[in-house]
């Protein structure tokens, strides 16, 4: 697996979240801007309400986003109207990626809760890109880790059985939260079990048997949607991965 447990498990999905977590993204606390704050210096800052679209599939493709708080979910809708979850955007992340090259959204993303999201023209980040080398470095250092966490997930999903997904799950939003400062052994589910499910090939009935079990076993304890992760030793043996420090 990669250095980190990654947050992306995709089945035939591309990766559309750039996810900050293979370098530093700003460095304001050294008192100046990084490459990330000056990107999002380039948009417009508005609030999404919960079960709002960021964006859908089959807009054009005219700005990115960048999650500045809030959770939000992106979906792949089937022919039939079944949704397959992709993933999960978190704040740090930005969204709308991989619509660069069909110049239309192929999936939606859609806010969990209240959501503050910077909207970045895309022709405005091209055009500093062009000139700011330091940049495009930034842009061409997430996709590339990016497709590296795509490939672990596709690993993941051909190969873990249902307790090991679950528990490479939790692990990932663990260090999530972590890098942004909040709690890594206690969070909030923005996501439904349902949703989990969707995101790890999983049925519902089979996501709810593994938290039960987890719970009996000591892993974790969950209250409606918080969650306290209570032995990270057995969960990193299950995800077959080792702690990051």
């Amino acid at each position: 697996m990669h250095a980190h447990v990654s947050p992306m498990l995709s089945n035939n999905r591309q990766s559309s979240t750039l996810s900050p977590f293979s370098g530093a993204y700003s460095t304001r606390e050294y008192g100046r801007s990084g490459p990330l704050d000056e990107i999002v210096a380039l948009g417009r800052a508005r609030m999404v309400t919960e079960g709002t679209a960021i964006h859908r599939a089959g807009d054009a493709f005219r700005s990115v986003f960048y999650i500045k708080s809030g959770a939000a979910k992106r979906v792949l809708i089937q022919e039939d109207g079944r949704e397959q979850i992709l993933g999960f955007p978190m704040p740090g992340d930005i969204v709308a990626i991989e619509a660069i090259s069909a110049g239309t959204h192929s999936t939606t993303v859609v806010a969990l809760d209240i959501c503050a999201i910077v909207e970045i023209p895309f022709e405005a980040l091209e055009a500093l890109a062009a000139e700011r080398p330091d940049v495009a470095r930034f842009l061409y250092q997430r996709m590339s880790a990016a497709l590296r966490e795509e490939h672990s997930w596709l690993a993941a999903l051909g190969l873990f059985n249902a307790d090991e997904r679950l528990a490479t799950f939790l692990l990932d939003l663990s260090q999530r939260f972590s890098a942004r400062g909040f709690s890594a052994q206690r969070f909030m589910l923005r996501m439904t079990r349902a949703e989990i499910g969707s995101f790890l090939g999983l049925t519902l009935e089979t996501v709810s048997r593994v938290f039960s079990r987890f719970q009996k076993l000591g892993l974790l304890n969950v209250t409606r949607r918080e969650i306290e992760l209570l032995d990270m030793d057995a969960l990193y043996k299950l995800a077959h991965t080792r702690p990051t420090h």
